[in-house]
């Protein structure tokens, strides 16, 4: 990759004059502009958005982007659908860890060993989140999503086929989250190129799709599982995969200059203002250079431990409330009704965060989590009390993953925000491959498959961590409480 980039940053002697000729590529169009053009358009504005055919005229300074035009609702939405399969499906993995217990590897596994197939789902697509982000920002979002989803598709269709634990460990767990990383990523951070005074609102809007998808899709599923069986369940899914998403990722556009077309422009016509050959021959593919940036840091280290018992709640509800007497359908409803709440505390907590500021929302919504898993799950042995639990746990959590991508874009801007994202994400991932799994072998050994007090506390005590870290990060941003960060 190196290879290709320096190759393409070589500038030919005979090159175009900056200083007679502009220009501002984007996608696979150029627009052109002769001196005597630029000299008769000085008179009016010369900022125009890239997606609506305009840009700043001198190439050598950086297009303004104009914000939110019409075409960044469209790019909200597909990012919203993108959101609502790929996740949807990761969100719902209790249902089916559920029907394997009772049904495909009834008394030949255990808790522990089957809750490693949601989690190495949720790890591989938050590892890889540093590539799949540098995909998008190299390639364009678009490439990475739709690779995303081919690769999902694959994947679900060899799960059908699965017939032993290990080979659900590489084909609905691994192979399915590097698939959804690519698209995940994509849509993840697309939304913020277009917005500025509201991406807190959009992102939230575009991440809330996850909960969307896990409300209608955690019935469904357990349905199709009941009735149809794991194979014709699988291919079902599969299809709606393909069908939702392939003409959903067309419609992702990009305002600024992907790393492919950056190179071009710079062989073609040089570097702008604040731009350097030797500067673009020396990135790297993946850059980690943000990691010296402590406020980062400890939003990464926060990260490890919220997650660490943030999927808990999705993966254990379902099993805890069958355990008191709750039938198969209802239990999957929580399931359902836990994911359409996070969609809506993604998107009211997207709002207020525009208003009280992105790190501020985030940390109330990650200590909102954690007493709710404290003082209301611990008390939970009524079915009227565990819906609540369902509802309110979605409400307070699922802002923390939309309000983690506005506080990436304030701390390092929109240039690299998908690889930015990508790296806190791959250190979601290592909370994920310790929460979940942890969580089942409390619940086998301590709990005697029973007992969820465990599994609650670990879950609880874990994100309390994550929410002292996040307090610390608010502090260094700024020391008065009641400030907006």
């Amino acid at each position: 990759m190196a290879s290709l980039k320096n190759e393409e940053l070589s500038i030919e002697e005979n090159a175009p004059s900056r200083s007679t000729l502009s220009t501002v590529i984007h996608r696979d169009s150029e627009l052109t502009i002769t001196e005597d053009e630029k000299q008769t358009k000085l008179s009016c504005e010369d900022t125009l958005d890239i997606e609506q055919a305009s840009a700043t005229v001198d190439a050598q300074e950086q297009p303004a982007l104009v914000d939110g035009p019409i075409y960044g609702w469209v790019v909200v939405f597909a990012a919203f659908l993108t959101q609502m399969i790929s996740m949807g499906t990761c969100n719902v993995y209790g249902v089916y860890q559920n029907y394997y217990l009772t049904h495909t590897f009834e008394g030949r596994t255990s808790t522990f060993q089957l809750a490693w197939i949601g989690s190495l789902a949720v790890m591989a697509l938050d590892l890889t989140g540093p590539f799949s982000g540098s995909i998008c920002d190299y390639f364009g979002h678009r490439q990475a999503a739709l690779t995303g989803v081919l690769i999902m598709c694959l994947s679900l269709v060899a799960a059908a086929f699965a017939t032993e634990v290990w080979q659900l460990y590489l084909t609905q767990g691994l192979l399915y989250g590097v698939g959804g990383s690519l698209t995940y990523f994509a849509g993840l951070s697309l939304p913020s190129q277009w917005f500025k005074q509201n991406r807190g609102l959009v992102t939230g809007i575009a991440i809330s799709g996850g909960g969307v998808g896990g409300l209608w899709l955690s019935p469904i599923v357990s349905n199709l599982l009941n009735t149809k069986g794991l194979r014709w369940t699988m291919l079902a899914i599969a299809i709606g995969h393909m069908v939702i998403l392939f003409p959903t990722c067309m419609l992702f556009k990009t305002r600024m200059e992907s790393g492919r077309q950056r190179a071009k422009r710079i062989r073609k016509f040089g570097c702008r203002k604040g731009e350097s050959l030797e500067q673009e021959k020396s990135r790297k593919f993946v850059d980690f250079t943000i990691m010296k940036d402590t406020r980062f840091c400890l939003l990464f280290v926060a990260g490890i431990f919220v997650v660490s018992g943030y999927f808990t709640p999705f993966y254990f509800i379902n099993s805890y409330a069958q355990q008191y007497g709750v039938d198969s359908s209802t239990a999957a409803m929580m399931v359902g009704l836990m994911n359409g709440a996070s969609a809506v505390g993604r998107i009211v907590m997207g709002l207020v965060s525009d208003k009280i500021g992105c790190i501020n929302a985030l940390f109330i919504s990650t200590f909102a989590s954690t007493l709710t898993l404290l003082l209301v799950w611990t008390f939970a042995k009524t079915t009227a009390v565990m819906f609540v639990f369902s509802i309110l746990y979605g409400l307070c959590c699922g802002a923390y993953l939309s309000a983690t991508v506005s506080v990436s874009a304030a701390i390092c801007g929109l240039e690299r925000l998908a690889t930015v994202t990508g790296i806190i994400y791959a250190g979601m991932a290592v909370g994920s491959v310790i929460g979940t799994p942890v969580s089942g072998a409390i619940l086998d050994s301590i709990g005697h498959k029973t007992n969820y007090t465990g599994v609650i506390l670990w879950s609880g005590i874990v994100m309390m961590i994550g929410t002292i870290i996040l307090f610390f990060l608010k502090y260094s941003t700024n020391k008065k409480m009641f400030v907006k960060v």
